[in-house]
């Protein structure tokens, strides 16, 4: 599942915080634990300096975030129905 699946209700909030006007630890602690466990596997988080954990981590989500709007920015969903 893709993250702009996954928290397709979230995608504001997390380009907030990509964007530095929120801190999501902060203004939203669950959504944070929800991003911190869909990449777990794919992201080394040492657990001991969270202020890098938390860098680490709004660069990944600013990477996919871009990668999505960047593909095809004027696409609908109906174009992708072939693509699954």
């Amino acid at each position: 599942m893709t993250l702009t699946t996954k928290f397709r209700k979230d995608l504001t909030t997390l380009q907030s915080a990509v964007n530095r006007e929120i801190y999501l630890d902060v203004k939203n602690p669950k959504l944070y634990k929800k991003v911190k466990r869909y990449y777990q596997n794919e992201v080394n988080l040492t657990g001991e300096d969270p202020e890098r954990d938390y860098e680490i981590l709004m660069e990944v989500l600013s990477e996919d975030l871009s990668h999505k709007q960047t593909a095809n920015p004027g696409a609908t969903n109906s174009e992708f129905d072939g693509y699954r």
